[in-house]
């Protein structure tokens, strides 16, 4: 028992911003919260929280101060954001969230937008998470908006011939090798291949998203949706740019009992390496072991140990490159970090975010993987030129051309 006077800290609370395990959401859900706020804070709470007008309920007619009503939403909002931030009160944190956006929803016609309803749901389904049953409701609601954005379009005789997209593409899109193509190409060709395209990937992530096998692929399939869409016509749709990409986080099966990483302690490379990324592990995701101490090898030789680095997260085991990428991968660091940069509003000269994106996308994707580990070689071979005087040998086999 605590003594009498004297302050606790709160269960779960944290003074780092970037810690999110150990508290009653889980970290990867908890993850997707902070990045989720930090949108909000900095793209939509500053834009305006909405007075009553037009409201879907007779009832917010009546309120005698619009003003403080939107100041009491804004209110409401940035101290849940930050008691969110800090780990506390979590699950309370997100439902007041989701909350304030369905409430300023209902108080104005105006105020409604699909990717603004979206958010909404996203953290009031958040706060009602259980852990018995999981983080179903959550993935249930992203599964059925991409269903019922694809059985729309599927029923728009617009979206099927072509029309809408074809229309919408000379309004919105700004990638002039489009509309090239589509001068290739006779009639309405394109047009009505990338409406049946966008149907068909709509259909394909819900289906993807609904079976554990598949769910890889409908995370990549969604991310070549959103970040497509991004490039050919610079634009973030609200929010959706941000949401639905971290909204995939509720199908991630994040390590519950830690990441192995095994590496050749008798390399000064290594060392320095393992005290780097040590530094950036706020929730100390990841044991760092030199094999030459390690009980257990999992499987894997002494001799491939001392020439590659390896992460064995549950039953998985990666080496080289994929080691590298997927405690980046596992690190909610990393998620900011790519994140930071896309927030801003973009200068009228340069359209940075959309080529941004594409390359967080192609360093993560299989297709950067050969280069990858070409560069992960290159960096073995030269490590003694390039690190300036650090001690990179292995005590025992000096001569041997190793990578770590």
């Amino acid at each position: 028992m605590a003594m009498a006077g004297k302050l606790t800290r709160p269960a779960g609370w944290s003074r780092n911003p970037f810690r999110c395990g150990g508290t009653p959401l889980p970290l990867e859900l908890l993850l997707a919260a902070k990045i989720l706020v930090l949108v909000i804070v900095l793209r939509l709470v500053w834009r305006g929280l909405p007075d009553p007008f037009l409201p879907f309920l007779p009832v917010f007619d009546y309120l005698r101060h619009p003003p403080l009503f939107r100041m009491g939403l804004k209110v409401a909002v940035l101290t849940a954001s930050v008691a969110l931030l800090f780990n506390y009160r979590v699950r309370l944190a997100c439902f007041v969230i989701g909350s304030v956006f369905l409430l300023g929803i209902l108080a104005s016609r105006v105020f409604f937008e699909n990717n603004i309803m979206f958010l909404g749901c996203l953290f009031f389904l958040l706060g009602l998470y259980e852990a018995k049953t999981g983080p179903w409701l959550l993935r249930a609601q992203i599964i059925l908006l991409y269903f019922a954005a694809a059985v729309n379009k599927l029923l728009d005789s617009g979206w099927r011939s072509g029309q809408f997209f074809g229309y919408w593409a000379g309004i919105e899109i700004k990638r002039s090798l489009y509309f090239q193509a589509a001068s290739w190409l006779p009639g309405m060709l394109l047009p009505r291949a990338m409406s049946w395209i966008t149907i068909a990937m709509e259909f394909g992530i819900a289906l993807g998203f609904m079976f554990r096998r598949t769910r890889v692929w409908a995370i990549w399939l969604g991310l070549l949706l959103v970040v497509g869409m991004n490039f050919l016509t610079e634009r973030t749709f609200g929010v959706f740019f941000y949401a639905l990409p971290v909204s995939y986080l509720a199908f991630v099966t994040w390590p519950r009992t830690g990441i192995l990483v095994l590496y050749d302690g008798d390399c000064g490379f290594c060392t320095r390496t393992r005290r780097m990324m040590v530094r950036f592990d706020s929730d100390r995701q990841f044991a760092w072991q030199p094999f030459q101490q390690a009980e257990d090898l999992h499987g894997i030789s002494s001799e491939e140990l001392r020439h590659r680095l390896y992460v064995i997260a549950g039953e998985k085991k990666y080496s080289g490159f994929a080691a590298f990428k997927m405690m980046a991968l596992y690190n909610p660091i990393t998620y900011f970090l790519m994140l930071l940069p896309l927030l801003p509003m973009q200068p009228w000269y340069s359209n940075y975010r959309s080529w941004l994106a594409v390359s967080f996308l192609l360093f993560f994707s299989p297709l950067f993987a050969p280069i990858g580990e070409a560069a992960y070689a290159w960096v073995a071979r030269n490590r003694h030129g390039v690190l300036n005087g650090v001690d990179c040998s292995v005590t025992s086999h000096k001569s041997s051309s190793s990578v770590d």
